[in-house]
């Protein structure tokens, strides 16, 4: 991917958005925790509701960040992320500074080789990565398509064969659910780490599988 005028001025842009907006999820996460807790929850119970809370948009912001960075970066990602992060992806959440030092080596535009078919575009929608039935197909795929790479670490990824897809994000999600109805619409709106996603690209934007990706040059 040869860097062009127009990359080089935006890739500082980006990658400052993106490390914005990694915060702002962390600090979301930590606030509905806070919440719950003051609303009379255990501590596990504030931490299970609030990871099931904020996996969705977690999911959506590393699989934007898997596509903008190049192949081998990806590949290293995949592999030094915690063991099972593919299930419980608010994992990564807690081992700062691996992604935002992933984020300093990404670019406003897709990076390496992914094809994206109408089946896929239709499948996965934003609103929906929160459920493990829709995700862990989309998030293999992604593996698939590095190759080698991807396929060795799948086990690292999901944890073991047998628990994936199994709903462990469906059931701390009901968790959150049900703690989120009682905290009078603390953290409402899920999607506002995501409008604000969209905000810091929206020029030259389109959608493509539910990410927003800036427009090629």
């Amino acid at each position: 991917m040869a860097p062009t005028d127009d990359m080089v001025e935006q890739t500082p842009k980006y990658r400052a958005a993106r490390l914005e907006l990694w915060q702002l999820l962390r600090k979301k996460r930590d606030e509905y925790v806070s919440a719950a807790r003051q609303h009379g929850a255990s501590d596990e119970a504030a931490h299970a509701a609030a990871a099931g809370h904020i996996r969705g948009d977690v999911r959506v912001f590393v699989d934007e960040l898997l596509l903008h960075l190049r192949e081998l970066q990806a590949g290293q990602l995949v592999r030094a992320a915690p063991r099972e992060w593919g299930v419980r992806t608010e994992l990564l959440l807690d081992v700062d500074p691996l992604i935002p030092n992933y984020i300093t080596q990404s670019f406003p535009v897709v990076a390496w080789t992914v094809q994206l078919d109408a089946a896929e575009r239709d499948a996965v929608a934003l609103a929906l990565a929160a459920r493990d039935a829709d995700w862990t197909p989309w998030l293999a795929r992604r593996l698939d398509r590095l190759g080698d790479v991807g396929a060795n670490a799948a086990e690292h990824v999901f944890g073991a064969v047998g628990a994936v897809g199994q709903g462990v994000g469906e059931a701390i999600g009901g968790v959150g659910q049900g703690l989120g109805e009682g905290l009078g619409g603390v953290g409402r709106g899920a999607g506002d780490a995501l409008k604000i996603a969209a905000g810091v690209v929206s020029v030259g934007a389109v959608i493509i599988g539910g990410i927003w990706l800036l427009r090629r040059p």
